[in-house]
């Protein structure tokens, strides 16, 4: 087996506690813990944190706890139970940040927002998201978006083409999701690609208004944009056409919209027109960013249709 240094092991436990790692990378872990105190007392450090911080009946951290203040508790107690913030794993830091100013930000927006499920973040309804991928472990966790919505009172819409729509039940069948059964329950819809950007607007249209109509707090949709075996219904520029609609189209609705663009298939055109320019946030294994090659405005190919 290849060893694993202390300051991988340091950098990757809190993808490890989280179960986000490779099993060749689990194993190198697990042996290095067994023999290295050092990195067996920061893995203890660290799973007892995301432990007190994942249970709100647990502790309650003091108004004003901030990384700062992590960091001066790790000055006067033994560092090695507290990783550095340089050290420590962009998912440890993102879940205490979440944790601090969740109260606060609930306070101010929550009833407008939704939590992502692929990151930490939450996004506030309306939003329309883009997700490039080129793996199958992406995919995957693009599928997560869905997670938080299933069997909690929103409704979710998977749609693309057959093999992309394919994959996402097998992933859900995977986390022990049963699709069919979510769909005979209405709290999924399966929408093939199949209509052009007009027909596919009124379809996400007559689904939003039927399950907020049902009792459904919000609506993910999730988007998925490769090429498959059969080529676009209506060609790139009904896409863009789509992209660029879609955004203004769902403004003051319960939805929020998730693209996946799976890069391995899709042209370099369709990804910086349909993709970049059109989705004011990006999603991106840190979190959600504002897309700098976002393009507001009719610059590109727009149409009037509204799904209000």
């Amino acid at each position: 087996m290849i060893l694993i240094s202390c300051e991988e092991v340091r950098r990757e436990l809190s993808n490890y506690i989280d179960n986000e790692v490779t099993p060749e990378v689990r194993a190198r872990i697990d042996e290095h813990v067994r023999f290295c105190p050092g990195c067996k007392a920061v893995y203890d450090g660290v799973r007892n944190v995301l432990t007190l911080v994942g249970s709100g009946d647990i502790i309650e951290l003091p108004r004003g706890f901030s990384l700062r203040l992590f960091e001066r508790l790790r000055a006067v107690g033994d560092e090695r139970a507290f990783p550095s913030p340089r050290n420590m794993s962009q998912n440890l830091r993102a879940k205490l940040d979440q944790f601090v100013h969740s109260e606060e930000a609930g306070q101010a927006e929550g009833a407008h927002q939704i939590p992502l499920g692929i990151t930490l973040d939450s996004v506030a309804l309306g939003s329309h998201l883009i997700y490039f991928l080129e793996t199958d472990e992406e995919f995957e966790r693009g599928v997560r978006f869905l997670y938080p919505g299933l069997g909690r009172g929103e409704h979710c819409i998977v749609f693309g083409h057959d093999e992309a729509i394919e994959k996402v039940k097998n992933v859900l069948r995977a986390r022990g999701f049963d699709p069919d059964d979510l769909v005979q329950q209405l709290q999924l819809t399966v929408l093939r690609r199949q209509s052009s950007a007009d027909g596919t607007l009124s379809d996400i249209a007559d689904i939003v208004r039927a399950a907020v109509g049902a009792g459904a707090t919000a609506v993910r949709f999730l988007g998925n944009l490769g090429m498959g075996q059969v080529a676009l219904p209506a060609g790139e520029d009904d896409v863009v056409d789509l992209e660029c609609r879609v955004s203004s189209a769902i403004q003051g609705l319960p939805c929020v919209i998730v693209c996946m663009y799976d890069v391995r298939t899709l042209s370099g055109r369709l990804i910086l027109n349909g993709g970049l320019k059109t989705h004011r946030l990006a999603v991106g294994r840190e979190g959600v960013r504002e897309n700098p090659y976002y393009q507001p405005g009719p610059d590109l190919k727009t149409g009037a249709s509204s799904v209000q």
